[in-house]
C-alpha cells in the first residue's frame, strides 16, 4: 500500500486570509451564540429563554450554516517545504484487487460481449442439433445434421474455455475449471458423449456470462477510485498556470480547478467560491457550498465557478489517494468465509478427481465397460472445478464492500466486513460521535471577586495550547489574541485538564477530578452541561458550562442497533455524570460510563472483549482524532468522519466519510446479509454437487448436469448481490425517513411550546 501524505511544517505557516464574505456568512451562523457569550460576560441576566424568529436564511448563509469553518486555515510555505523535505513523495502502483481475484477464476477469458455471441451463436445450433439428435426423421440424415451443427456449436462455445485451458494447464493449474471443463468435455466427445459435452459448454458458458455481469456490477460500485486518479493540474509558477501532473505540486502552491473537474489535492479555498459535489466521497448528493478560506478536499467536484486552491499537503496525501489506497490494501485480512472456500476447493477437487478416476478406470478395467464408467469420470472431473467457490462467494463480499463504498462507508477488505457481521457489542465515543463535537457555552459561573470576562480569559488562556474540543470552544468565545510567548511549561493529562504559568501565574482547567487532585475546592452546581473549572495560583475561579448536541440521526442509529438484536449498547466519555447520563435517556443507550480517562476507556473495552470471549465480535465507534488506540484495540474500529484525521485511514479498518453515526446500523446490516448469503451460496453449491455426484453414479445424471451446478450458483449469486444493494439503501431509507419524522416532531413541539 502506497504510504500517506508527509506531515506539514510545525512552523512558518502561512495563514490564508478569509474573505469578507467568508466571514460575515459565518458571523450570521454564530450571532446568536456570540449574543449569549457577551451577555454572560456582561454579567447580565438572559432574557432569550424564548428564541427569536429564525429569518428565511439565504442559499449562502444555510450552506455555511450547515458546513461552517470558523477557524483560520493554515497552508504550508512550499519553499520551507522544499528545504526539509527535498522531493515529493511519488506514488506507488496499486494492485487490481476486485479483477485480479475475479480474472483467475472466471470461466474463460473473453469479454461480456464475445460470450453474448457465444451464447447466441452456439444456444441456436445446439439447439437444431438436439432436435436432429432425437427426431424421429431418417435416421442416417438426422445423424448428419445433428453431428455438423453440435460439432460447430461445440467449436463456438469450447473455443475461449479451451484455449485458456490449455494455458493455464502448462501453468500446472491443474485443478482450474477450465482446466477440468476442457478435459471433461473432449474426453465425453470421446466416449459417445457429444450432445451432453457441448450442452455442458453451454451451460459453463453462460454461467461464466452471468458472472461476468455480476463482477461488471460490483466493479461499477468501486468506480468513483478510478476517477480519483487525475493526469494533470494548473498550478501557478512564473506568473501563469502551467499544466503539471499532480504529484508535482508542492503543498502551498496554488491550483485551479475549473467547473466539472474533480478537486485533486486537499486544500483551502483561495479565490473564488462554489458549490462542491462531495457524492464520489461520502455517498450524499447534499451539495457544499465552499467560500474562500473554506477547506477542499480531493475527490470533491467543481460543479459552479472555478475555484482556486492552496494545497496544503503532496498528491499522495491527499484524501482521494487515501481512499484509494485504503480500499486498495492487499495485505487486507482475508475472510473466515473466503478462507474456508479456497481451502474447501482445493480439497474437494483433489477428493472428487481421484474418486472419479477410480470409478471410471478400475470399474472400466473389470468390465470391459469403458464409455459408462469413464462419462461418469469425467462428470465427477466437471464437479471438481473450483469456479463456484472461489468467485460466487467472494463475488458476495466484493458487493457488500462495494455498496458500503458507493454509501460513502470505507471497508478494508473482507475480514473487516466478517467481523461486523458477526459483532455481538457496540460500543460508542460520546463526544464528535453521538454528538457533533462542536460544544457551545451555555453559562459561566464566576466565583466570588470575579467577574465572567476574567474566568473566560483565564479559561482561554490555559486553554491555548490544548487541541480539546472545549479548548476550541473557549477560545472562540474568548476572541482575542494570546501572546504564546508568556505562557511556560503546559502540560496536559487527559481526561482531567491542563496546567499553565502565565506571568509567573500558575493557571489550572479542568474538571472537578483534576480540581480534587490538585487540592482545589470547587463551587458545586446543579447547572446541566460539562463544567470546566479554572484556578489560579490555588484559587478557585469559578466553571464555564459547556454544551454539546447530538447528531441529527443519533437516536435512529441507536433504535436501528435495537432492531438489529444489539442489547447493551454502551457510551463512553470522559465528561460529566450529569449531562451524560441525560443523553444516555435521550438517546436510549442501555450503559454508559462518564469521566473517563482514555485507559479507563481502554479497560472498558478490554472487560466487554473478555466477556463476549468467542461469543462475538466488539465493535467501537469513534471519530478518530484521540481515540487511535481504542479504535485499533476492537475487533472492528468504526472511525467516524473521513476528514477530521489524516490517522483514521491507518488506524482503523471501517471509516465512514460521512459524520453520519446511523450508517453503523447499514453497514452491520449489510455485512450480516453479505456473511450469510456468502455461505448460504457456498453450502448450496457443495449440496448441489454432491447430489449430482450421486446422480451420476447411479445413472441419472452427465455432462451437462455437472454444468448447471456452475450456472445455478451463478444465478444464486447475482440474486444475493442485489439483495445486498437493496438491503443498504432501504434500511438508509427507513432512517432517513424516521430522522425526518423526528425532526417534524420536534419542530412541532417547539411550535406549540412557543404559542404556551
Amino acid at each position: 500500500m502506497r504510504k500517506g501524505g508527509t506531515p506539514l511544517l510545525a512552523d512558518k505557516k502561512k495563514k490564508v486570509i478569509v474573505h469578507d464574505a467568508s466571514a460575515k456568512a459565518a458571523d450570521t451562523v454564530t450571532e446568536q451564540s456570540k449574543n449569549k457569550v457577551q451577555s454572560l460576560l456582561d454579567d447580565q441576566p438572559s432574557h432569550t429563554d424564548q428564541a427569536p424568529p429564525t429569518p428565511m436564511p439565504t442559499l449562502l448563509q444555510d450552506e455555511k450554516a450547515i458546513n461552517p469553518d470558523p477557524e483560520p486555515v493554515e497552508a504550508p510555505d512550499p519553499e520551507e517545504y522544499k528545504e526539509v523535505h527535498q522531493e515529493l513523495p511519488k506514488a506507488e502502483p496499486r494492485p487490481e484487487k476486485v479483477s485480479a481475484v475475479r480474472s483467475s477464476v472466471l470461466p474463460g477469458f473473453g469479454s461480456p460481449g464475445f460470450k453474448l455471441f457465444q451464447l447466441i451463436a452456439g444456444g441456436i445450433l445446439l439447439a437444431f442439433g438436439l432436435f436432429f439428435e432425437f427426431s424421429d426423421t431418417d435416421a442416417e440424415g438426422a445423424s448428419f445434421m445433428s453431428i455438423a451443427f453440435l460439432v460447430v456449436a461445440f467449436l463456438i462455445l469450447a473455443y475461449e474455455v479451451i484455449m485458456d485451458g490449455i494455458g493455464k494447464l502448462f501453468r500446472l493449474k491443474l485443478l482450474d475449471s477450465d482446466v477440468l471443463m476442457t478435459i471433461a468435455c473432449i474426453g465425453g466427445v470421446f466416449v459417445g458423449q457429444f450432445p451432453a459435452a457441448t450442452a455442458a459448454m453451454f451451460l459453463y458458458v453462460l454461467a461464466g456470462f452471468i458472472s461476468s455481469l455480476n463482477a461488471s456490477h460490483s466493479d461499477a460500485l468501486f468506480g468513483a477510485l478510478d476517477d480519483f486518479d487525475v493526469d494533470s493540474v494548473y498550478v501557478y509558477r512564473d506568473g501563469g498556470f502551467q499544466s503539471v501532473h499532480p504529484d508535482k505540486v508542492w503543498p502551498g502552491e496554488t491550483i485551479l480547478v475549473r467547473q466539472n473537474e474533480l478537486v485533486p489535492i486537499d486544500g483551502v479555498v483561495a479565490g473564488g467560491s462554489g458549490l462542491l459535489d462531495t457524492v464520489l466521497l461520502t455517498g450524499d448528493e447534499a451539495p457544499k457550498y465552499v467560500f474562500a478560506g473554506d477547506k477542499v478536499y480531493s475527490g470533491m467536484v467543481v460543479t459552479s465557478d472555478e475555484l482556486q486552491i492552496v494545497t496544503t499537503c503532496p498528491y499522495v496525501g491527499s484524501t482521494a489517494q487515501k481512499v484509494a489506497d485504503f480500499m486498495y490494501d492487499d495485505s487486507a485480512e482475508e475472510s473466515r468465509e473466503s478462507e474456508f472456500d479456497r481451502k474447501f476447493s482445493l480439497a474437494f477437487g483433489i477428493v472428487v478427481i481421484v474418486l472419479g478416476l477410480a470409478l471410471g478406470i478400475v470399474p472400466s478395467i473389470l468390465t470391459g465397460d469403458w464409455h459408462e464408467w469413464m462419462r461418469i469420470a469425467f462428470t465427477f472431473m466437471i464437479l471438481a472445478g473450483s469456479a463456484e467457490l472461489l468467485l460466487h462467494g467472494p463475488l458476495c463480499f466484493e458487493n457488500g464492500l462495494g455498496t458500503a463504498f458507493y454509501n460513502g462507508v470505507l471497508v478494508r477488505g473482507d475480514g473487516p466486513l466478517e467481523k461486523l457481521a458477526n459483532a455481538a457489542k457496540v460500543v460508542f465515543n460520546k463526544t464528535g460521535t453521538l454528538t457533533k463535537g462542536d460544544p457551545d457555552i451555555i453559562d459561566m459561573i464566576p466565583a466570588e471577586g470575579y467577574r465572567s470576562n476574567q474566568l473566560l480569559e483565564m479559561a482561554a488562556k490555559a486553554e491555548y495550547l490544548s487541541d480539546h474540543r472545549i479548548a476550541a470552544c473557549i477560545r472562540k468565545a474568548y476572541g482575542k489574541p494570546i501572546d504564546q510567548a508568556t505562557l511556560v511549561n503546559f502540560s496536559e493529562v487527559p481526561g482531567l485538564g491542563v496546567s499553565v504559568y502565565v506571568d509567573g501565574h500558575r493557571l489550572v482547567a479542568g474538571n472537578a477530578r483534576c480540581m480534587l487532585a490538585e487540592g482545589i475546592d470547587v463551587r458545586e452546581s446543579h447547572q446541566a452541561g460539562n463544567k470546566l473549572h479554572v484556578a489560579v495560583d490555588q484559587n478557585y475561579m469559578g466553571c464555564i458550562v459547556t454544551s454539546d448536541t447530538p447528531r441529527r440521526d443519533s437516536l435512529e442509529t441507536i433504535e436501528g442497533l435495537h432492531d438489529l438484536g444489539f442489547e447493551g449498547v454502551t457510551m463512553l466519555t470522559g465528561g460529566a455524570r450529569g449531562p451524560s447520563k441525560l443523553l444516555a435517556e435521550e438517546l436510549g443507550i442501555d450503559e454508559f460510563g462518564s469521566e473517563l480517562a482514555p485507559e479507563d476507556k481502554l479497560a472498558a473495552l478490554q472487560t466487554f472483549s473478555q466477556r463476549l470471549g468467542d461469543k462475538g465480535r466488539l465493535t467501537f465507534v469513534g471519530d478518530g482524532v484521540k481515540d487511535g488506540q481504542l479504535l485499533s484495540f476492537a475487533d472492528s474500529g468504526v472511525a467516524l468522519g473521513g476528514f477530521r484525521s489524516a490517522d483514521v485511514y491507518d488506524t482503523c479498518d471501517v471509516v465512514i466519510v460521512p459524520e453520519a453515526p446511523s450508517r453503523v446500523v447499514s453497514l452491520i446490516d449489510t455485512a450480516r446479509r453479505t456473511f450469510n448469503l456468502a455461505r448460504a451460496n457456498t453450502i448450496v453449491t457443495i449440496a448441489l454437487k454432491a447430489i449430482v455426484m450421486i446422480l451420476t453414479v447411479i445413472g441419472f445424471a452427465s455432462l451437462w448436469s455437472a454444468a448447471a451446478v456452475t450456472l445455478v450458483s451463478a444465478i444464486l449469486t447475482g440474486i444475493g448481490c442485489k439483495r445486498i444493494r437493496a438491503g443498504w439503501e432501504k434500511a438508509d431509507h427507513d432512517t432517513e425517513k424516521e430522522v425526518r419524522r423526528a425532526e417534524k416532531s420536534a419542530e412541532k413541539a417547539a411550535k406549540e411550546s412557543a404559542k404556551a
